[in-house]
């Protein structure tokens, strides 16, 4: 059984004259008698009375085209789904916390409310993991804080973000700028290992991260903002995670002579996926929020 099969038996079945619907498929009338009767014979049963040179169906044929017609009207339905300008599909998205928590979610309700046949599916955890599972072709695309080297993936660069240390204590961040010496013994609150933003602290600070003072280490930013409210706690962020309590006066950015705590954020595909349309749409809308800035503090 095959699909020009079922295809002749509906032209068929609406159609019942052979001589109209060879024209329509470009066929002799004897390649679709021979079709139709090969597919009478996979079946078992006979889908037309063929009454004075009429083809008519009967029960069995009544049957298969009132079940075969909506399956066969899904599957037009999903081919064409492919031309013009509608964007549609499933695509799947991993991202590392930063990005997962504070600025994936945004651009996940733009792409959801603007292309209403796509269905975008979310993975979070940490960089390593997310790349992994690109490389694994478990996610279609990756959004990371960090480039790990790899030879079977492309990285692309989104932007800059350039982390702060914060505080609760308004007078602490009032005497800035510190040498970065000056805080070590303050009581730090820290994402786990393997988070960016640890990563891109340990980069930062060097031989010195041994002598930081670290009291706790957290795997989720939120935990970490709620204990800044203890006294004499500081911890490094990107502004992206902590942008409402600045505005907001509940936190303070603690400023530090010499460059930036930098990362940046990237994209991350596989060197032989395929890039459908999708796909180039939602990182295209990724970057684009990302180049926007959002009005994000700076220092």
């Amino acid at each position: 059984m095959n699909f020009r099969q079922l295809e002749l038996f509906l032209s068929l079945a609406k159609t019942p004259n052979i001589s109209v619907v060879a024209k329509e498929h470009f066929l002799t009338q004897s390649a679709v008698s021979v079709a139709i009767k090969g597919l009478e014979q996979e079946l078992g049963v006979q889908l037309f009375d063929r009454l004075n040179r009429r083809l008519s169906l009967n029960s069995n044929g009544r049957m298969l085209l009132q079940n075969l017609e909506p399956v066969m009207q899904d599957f037009h339905n999903v081919l064409h789904s492919f031309e013009g300008d509608l964007l549609t599909g499933i695509l799947k998205v991993g991202a590392s916390s930063t990005i997962a928590d504070y600025i994936l979610p945004q651009i996940l309700f733009e792409v959801s409310d603007s292309y209403k046949q796509v269905t975008i599916e979310t993975v979070f955890s940490n960089p390593q993991a997310i790349i992994e599972k690109v490389e694994n072709g478990d996610v279609d695309l990756g959004l990371v804080e960090k480039e790990i080297p790899n030879k079977m993936l492309i990285y692309t660069r989104l932007c800059e973000d350039d982390l702060i240390i914060v505080s609760t204590d308004e007078k602490l961040a009032q005497n800035g700028p510190y040498d970065i010496e000056d805080l070590l013994d303050k009581k730090w609150i820290i994402r786990e290992s393997g988070a960016g933003v640890r990563d891109a602290l340990e980069d930062y600070m060097g031989p010195l991260m041994n002598k930081l003072n670290v009291v706790l280490e957290l795997d989720h930013t939120e935990s970490i903002k709620r204990i800044l409210h203890n006294p004499h706690t500081i911890s490094c962020m990107s502004p992206f995670a902590i942008q409402r309590e600045l505005d907001s006066g509940e936190v303070f950015p603690i400023e530090i002579k010499g460059p930036p705590i930098s990362r940046y954020f990237y994209s991350v595909t596989h060197k032989v996926k395929y890039r459908t349309r999708l796909l180039d749409k939602f990182e295209k809308a990724v970057s684009s929020y990302l180049d926007t800035d959002k009005l994000l503090y700076r220092i």
